[in-house]
């Protein structure tokens, strides 16, 4: 019997031989849109087990643990096709590779929580719930833009409450693998909860990941929030803390390179996509004249 070809055997061979992946700028898009299939899925997934309901899992995934919005859940989506399409032509493995649904793309909206809905979300929390945890990391992600998954790893040694930073992905004297490590500074709101979570704090201990037992009990409690106590419609999740911090900024007059630092975009383009004007922003600047 045949070995079934692998994902990772896949896009080894399309990296190697697929001319445009092979040259220019579009081999650094390639390998980041298909990266995402393997760090979901590993290296080792069967290709012809990757079908509609494995990619629809994978999109949800990515877009509430990563942040992307349709435009780049799209690329990933061709991505893996790419990848799948043209080891079908090479003759690599002959089962029949699905039509992948491509998503509406609509990037004029991303749902962020005011001050005010921050602190509501807050006060249920903690009031209502008798939820701390909920209550601290929903408060520490609207005022330091961390991801989801960046502060589910944040672990007490990444926090120096004497310099008062926070650093993401490692130390600024050690090399992360991936390059993506940013600091940034401790806002007075949030120092009483590290301070508190960190006291006696073995170095390796995770300040919040220990508090779940999934990723999934998190958004289920703060979605319980938003949408039965607060009847936010269904576009506000977890990451809408993240866009939060960005306006908050935004509407401050932070200048966007030190936005996009604190932020850790790779490129200005994605975070200027929060100067996109709204209503609040003008009636805001209306008023400073």
């Amino acid at each position: 019997m045949t070995r079934a070809i692998t994902w990772g055997e896949c896009l080894d061979y399309t990296l190697k031989y697929r001319h445009t992946w092979r040259h220019g700028g579009g081999r650094k898009s390639a390998m980041i849109y298909s990266g995402y299939f393997t760090k979901l899925r590993g290296y080792s997934f069967p290709a012809e087990k990757i079908r509609p309901a494995v990619m629809t899992q994978c999109q949800a995934e990515l877009e509430e643990e990563n942040g992307l919005m349709k435009s780049s859940l799209n690329r990933f989506i061709s991505a893996v096709s790419t990848v799948l399409n043209f080891c079908k032509k090479q003759e690599l493995f002959d089962f029949e590779v699905p039509k992948f649904e491509r998503l509406e793309e609509d990037e004029s909206v991303r749902y962020h929580f005011t001050k005010d809905q921050v602190n509501e979300i807050i006060r249920i929390a903690r009031e209502e719930f008798y939820n701390d945890n909920l209550a601290d990391i929903v408060l520490t992600a609207a005022y330091t833009g961390m991801r989801q998954g960046e502060l589910l790893k944040l672990k007490a040694k990444d926090v120096d409450l004497f310099e008062k930073l926070i650093h993401v992905g490692g130390r600024p004297d050690v090399k992360t693998k991936a390059g993506n490590y940013r600091s940034i500074p401790i806002h007075t709101h949030v120092l009483p909860i590290l301070q508190t979570r960190l006291e006696y704090a073995n170095p390796n201990v995770c300040i919040f990941g220990d508090d779940w037992i999934d990723r999934h009990q998190l958004l289920k409690q703060l979605k319980n929030i938003t949408s039965k106590y607060m009847k936010l419609e269904d576009g506000y999740c977890f990451h809408s803390l993240r866009h939060s911090f960005a306006m908050f900024h935004v509407r401050g007059g932070t200048n966007f390179r030190t936005l996009m630092d604190l932020l850790g975009h790779k490129n200005i383009v994605t975070t200027l996509i929060y100067a996109k004007s709204d209503d609040e922003g003008r009636a805001l600047s209306m008023a400073n004249i």
